[in-house]
């Protein structure tokens, strides 16, 4: 491809399996250690970040901002839509050329699988993946992670997940994240939508009632509606077989939480009455995605 090599070695966070089980405990242990003391360090001041998303994103995107600058650094927000690659400028060339300007990390977002991986075979400096097609997100797994680990103490928990699978990076980080720390992981929803056989995965069932007898934590995730509509099921049926709602709930313990990466699509796999109740960490995910982040880019840029 005539592209430079990489030359220099760096950091990255390209998938969770990047981590071991102690450098994933050291991230969440300083992540709510951030939390706790609030006054950051700025131990990013004179870095510079380029947040590169070339693909939507709310909470990841302006969660690694609030991160970067709450530990000091500057952000260089590059906009694909008002950029030279709607004149045909390839995504590297863009990676490159942004290089050029004497950055110090990426935070990025693409849809291709495995563009990350592919990058930084090129990029001198710290790449961070902010998700890649139906790959990996591990910035929300450890976000997730610290969420549990901050509310239960521990994360050798049983977690069932519920919804589009097989389309979800979320699903794969965090189903690899939480099976280094012994989790019992469940996967529930349409055939359709479930793997065949995952590894590590103790239980994958249609059934809601099977997958949350015993759970700790009910891990919903976001299905579009374009999808259930190519299923043989309808959407009446789709709400009440897997919809998380005041009733359905109840299938799982007491003590069980709810959690959902977002965004969500209310009264579709959430509904309204259930999504910020007593028992629903999504907006502790929010903010625990910020201290995540910054504990991240300490790690990695710092």
């Amino acid at each position: 491809m005539g592209l430079p090599k990489r030359e220099v070695l760096s950091v990255d966070l390209i998938s969770i399996n990047d981590l071991s089980r102690d450098e994933i405990m050291d991230i969440i242990k300083d992540a709510l250690y951030m939390k706790r003391k609030k006054d950051s360090v700025p131990i990013l001041k004179g870095k510079f970040i380029v947040t590169a998303f070339f693909e939507p994103s709310t909470r990841t995107k302006l969660s690694f901002h609030r991160a970067i600058k709450g530990l000091g650094g500057e952000v260089i927000d590059f906009i694909p839509s008002v950029s030279a690659i709607q004149k045909g400028e390839t995504d590297i060339d863009t990676l490159l050329t942004l290089q050029a300007m004497d950055i110090d990390a990426f935070v990025v977002r693409v849809r291709r699988n495995g563009a990350p991986s592919e990058w930084k075979e090129h990029i001198k400096v710290p790449i961070i993946n902010g998700g890649d097609g139906t790959n990996q997100h591990p910035t929300q797994a450890l976000l997730d992670m610290t969420t549990m680990y901050e509310h239960f103490g521990r994360l050798d928990l049983k977690v069932a997940i519920v919804g589009d699978i097989i389309h979800s990076r979320v699903a794969n980080s965090l189903t690899q994240g939480l099976l280094k720390f012994g989790a019992e992981i469940r996967m529930c929803g349409p055939e359709e939508f479930v793997p065949r056989h995952y590894e590590g995965v103790s239980l994958i069932t249609q059934s809601l009632e099977e997958a949350l007898d015993g759970v700790d934590v009910i891990y919903a995730l976001r299905v579009q509606k374009e999808r259930i509509e190519k299923l043989p099921l309808n959407i009446d049926e789709f709400f009440r077989r897997y919809q998380i709602n005041h009733k359905t709930i109840k299938l799982a313990p007491p003590h069980a939480v709810l959690m959902h990466p977002g965004p969500f699509n209310r009264n579709i796999e959430v509904s309204d009455n259930i999504v910020y109740s007593e028992r629903s960490l999504i907006l502790t995910q929010v903010k625990n995605g910020v201290y995540s982040r910054m504990a991240v880019l300490k790690r990695v840029v710092a």
